[in-house]
């Protein structure tokens, strides 16, 4: 019995390290991205996807998707949902927990893309409420597929965002910025630190 407990106390023990050492990766690397991981709160969470308005079918792009909440609120609203990050630890959260959920894409497999090309791959979208999330860097993203685009960033960031999706995304994709909003455009609408626009 005494064994047992300490087996079990060294188990308990080698967890907490793993999930330390983990932590201290995540942390190490975002020192080195332009844009470091910052979870949404669930609050916020409600608060965008109530701007979204996503119906069934639709696509939604996150420009650095993080651990993947904001894909997976949107695939359970019937989007393809596609996530751009660079963090891998991440990419694997999203991907595992996509997978529990049932919303994995029917191609699941690591991404070959190359620069961004995510041109050959439009039947990974022909799934609706699916999650998808290419290892590419979010000035990559093809913007031209989306009707709902994800935007979080520093506020010294935001002028290059607001550059790049005004330049890449089609009219009439709305746009929802979490926290800092657009230097130089008018939102249609803001509710608790949530910024909608629309191209």
């Amino acid at each position: 019995m005494v064994q047992l407990l300490v087996a079990i106390l060294l188990l308990i023990i080698m967890l907490l390290l793993l999930m330390i050492i983990v932590g201290f990766f995540f942390f190490l690397f975002d020192i080195f991205l332009e844009l470091p991981y910052v979870a949404t709160k669930r609050h916020k969470i409600d608060t965008i996807i109530k701007f979204a308005q996503i119906k069934p079918g639709q696509t939604v792009v996150d420009l650095g998707a993080g651990d993947g909440r904001l894909l997976i609120a949107s695939a359970q609203k019937g989007a393809n949902a596609i996530g751009y990050e660079i963090n891998p630890f991440l990419i694997l959260i999203t991907r595992i927990r996509a997978h529990f959920l049932s919303l994995r894409s029917a191609s699941w497999r690591r991404s070959s893309l190359k620069r961004g090309d995510h041109h050959g791959h439009q039947d990974d979208l022909a799934m609706t409420g699916k999650v998808i999330v290419y290892k590419s860097n979010l000035w990559r993203a093809d913007l031209a597929v989306a009707d709902v685009v994800f935007v979080y960033g520093r506020r010294k960031t935001m002028q290059k965002f607001q550059d790049f999706v005004y330049k890449n995304a089609r009219s009439g994709t709305r746009v929802i910025v979490n926290t800092n909003p657009f230097p130089n455009k008018k939102y249609v609408k803001s509710e608790n630190g949530i910024f909608l626009y629309k191209i």
